[in-house]
């Protein structure tokens, strides 16, 4: 029986062919068939991972009894369900380029968050090491988000046979091979996803592919900034707190973060250069292990703002400050506490200091946590 094969005119967004293809796609994967489609990259076979019969096909097909294949997400944050502790460089590059053409390696630790999936763990990883892909294409992306269950997806060729680029390449090598086929035309980049191997925040390529080494490396890069007023006080304690907490994640010293891609400034509205951090700031942040002591105050500029890729700011003054001074090409900029100012201890005792000091590192914290730092 010759493939079905369903063909996309327009594979944009808000086409409705796009809906309706997509639509279409993912129906197949949970009624268990095989399903040819495109990535901005290449086109690759989809296949439902929970269905047995159906992961048995794609393995003869792809002559691969045993090697798991990568598996295909909608969003980012569908990482989380295979991934515990995500290395912060692979959400960086996570952050900075997906959806986008580079897959990526990491390490389960031999078990998914997700318990559901754990009965899956074998059949998609190696070595407790998982793919991931998230494509950026239209009818991809759509269908991925609306299967419900891990699909995996390999290039749409032969073993030994190059990965094709366009749909007619794809019918040529497995008409009555694959169930479904969604021709969506050429392939965007016509060329392999980059493959990033994370092991904790070390990384290497291990297939070079549409990024290369130095891109990839560019994309992994973070300066981070916190705004106050004067520069003396608030900002300087939540950038100490935040290249402390920062290095721990990453396995490194606070001096170390610069050579490992991540810079951790701060600046003030109404600073002005080259003033130290207050006695009693550089003394809340000792007691936190943090060293602000070679802190000089610095203005914050328009030139400073578009040269980071988030901005914390202290209060809702200082947000509104920020934003405007930024104009309309601006990083991320937020408030530190979502919830409330961080109140300035300035002429405040020891205990008011180190009271900010809590209120940053806690602030800080939450930020960790829901991803945003």
């Amino acid at each position: 029986m010759n493939t079905r094969v369903i063909t996309v005119r327009e594979a944009s967004d808000s086409s409705p062919s796009v809906a309706e293809a997509a639509a279409e796609g993912a129906a197949a994967l949970q009624a268990g068939k095989l399903v040819g489609f495109a990535t901005e990259t290449v086109y690759g076979i989809a296949a439902l991972a929970t269905n047995k019969d159906t992961m048995d096909r794609l393995r003869e097909l792809k002559s691969r009894p045993a090697a798991p294949f990568s598996v295909h997400i909608s969003d980012s944050e569908q990482v989380a369900e295979y991934v515990a502790d995500i290395p912060l460089r692979a959400k960086w590059l996570m952050d900075r380029i997906w959806p986008g053409p580079v897959t990526l390696l990491l390490e389960t630790c031999g078990e998914f968050p997700t318990k559901a999936l754990n009965e899956l763990h074998d059949e998609l990883t190696l070595d407790n090491v998982i793919g991931l892909r998230c494509p950026d294409e239209p009818v991809a992306r759509a269908m991925l988000a609306q299967v419900k269950g891990p699909v995996v997806a390999p290039s749409a060729n032969l073993a030994g046979e190059p990965a094709p680029h366009t749909g007619d390449e794809v019918l040529h090598a497995l008409n009555g091979k694959i169930d479904l086929l969604i021709d969506s035309g050429q392939a965007k980049f016509s060329k392999n996803s980059s493959i990033v191997r994370f092991r904790g925040n070390e990384w290497e390529l291990v297939r070079k592919g549409v990024w290369d080494e130095r891109m990839l490396t560019k994309c992994m890069k973070r300066k981070i900034a916190f705004v106050c007023t004067g520069n003396t006080c608030r900002s300087p304690l939540a950038a100490g707190l935040a290249k402390k907490l920062i290095a721990e994640r990453m396995g490194c010293q606070a001096s170390e973060l610069h050579e490992n891609g991540v810079d951790v400034i701060s600046a003030g509205l109404f600073a002005g250069p080259g003033s130290k951090a207050t006695p009693e700031a550089i003394h809340a942040a000792t007691a936190k292990s943090a060293d602000i002591s070679r802190h000089r105050s610095k203005k914050l500029t328009s030139e400073l703002i578009k040269s980071c890729d988030l901005i914390f700011c202290m209060t809702k003054f200082h947000l509104e400050e920020t934003k405007q001074l930024a104009g309309s090409s601006s990083p991320l900029i937020c408030m530190l506490d979502e919830q409330q100012d961080i109140p300035d201890p300035i002429g405040g005792n020891i205990n008011v200091y180190d009271e900010t000091a809590e209120h940053i590192e806690r602030a800080l914290t939450e930020r960790i946590a829901q991803g945003v730092l």
